[in-house]
């Protein structure tokens, strides 16, 4: 039987509380791997937040929740230095963190753009160049960003976050280019239609869902465990070889319609 394997590594997931960022952390634990996820510490989600660290421990996981501005360079470089403290090393980077507000380009003010790409993009390049350094000593590493199909078709509704999950297609080329050769094997996945409470807020009417799934060449909605087991695949020995890819995860929905 084949099996993912992850047991002695260690895991970072930024925004790994929820949604798909909750299904990678649930991923990676259960094929092994000690984690480390972040949250905004909102009291609203306190309860998928211990909800998701049982589950993990119901399964003989480990797991620990840290609350993160993810914008905050020097709390992201503290964090990691204290897990590779912690833990002896950091094997896998998890880029999770995002948010989407769809609205026309033309009311986008100044303001707007520069907290989106912080948030979409910035962010993942403050807990990169936080671990490089690490993953660089031990001549090792995993980093998985999370885009969005946006960066592909301009969808998502914001031109703002279409524009940074575009950008970290530059980043993971940069980092196949100068890290790949010392051990860092960097790849890039782009969710698309995902069952979130994002996505079901955005679609809220059953007929909205109807019609989105219709779009769908496979005919059904992604889930979260989509994701979380193709980042637990590329974290594990079976994804040495996959370096410097941007993968779609979207049903066909991007190239099919």
């Amino acid at each position: 039987m084949l099996a993912i394997d992850l047991c002695g590594r260690t895991a970072l997931v930024t925004g790994g509380s929820r949604g798909i960022g909750a299904a990678v952390s649930e991923a990676l634990c259960a094929a092994g791997a000690v984690v480390v996820f972040t949250h905004t510490g909102s009291p609203a989600h306190q309860g998928q937040r211990e909800e998701l660290l049982a589950r993990i421990r119901k399964q003989g996981g480990s797991a620990e929740a840290v609350a993160l501005d993810a914008c905050d360079a020097g709390g992201t470089a503290a964090l990691v230095q204290e897990v590779v403290e912690r833990h002896g090393a950091l094997d896998v980077l998890v880029c999770n963190v995002g948010r989407n507000l769809p609205r026309p380009a033309e009311s986008v003010s100044d303001a707007e753009w520069m907290a989106s790409i912080d948030i979409n993009l910035t962010c993942a390049f403050y807990a990169v160049r936080a671990v490089l350094p690490h993953m660089v000593k031990a001549g090792r590493g995993r980093i998985i960003l999370i885009g969005s199909s946006a960066a592909y078709d301009g969808g998502g509704g914001a031109i703002d976050y279409a524009a940074a999950k575009a950008g970290l297609n530059g980043m993971m080329l940069y980092l196949v280019k100068n890290y790949a050769r010392r051990g860092i094997v960097t790849n890039t996945i782009h969710p698309c239609v995902i069952e979130t409470d994002l996505l079901r807020e955005r679609y809220s009417s059953a007929e909205a869902v109807r019609e989105l799934v219709s779009q769908i060449p496979v005919g059904r909605l992604g889930k979260p465990e989509d994701i979380g087991g193709l980042v637990a695949y590329l974290a594990s020995p079976w994804g040495d070889y996959v370096c410097g890819q941007s993968i779609l995860v979207d049903g066909g929905r991007t190239l099919g319609r």
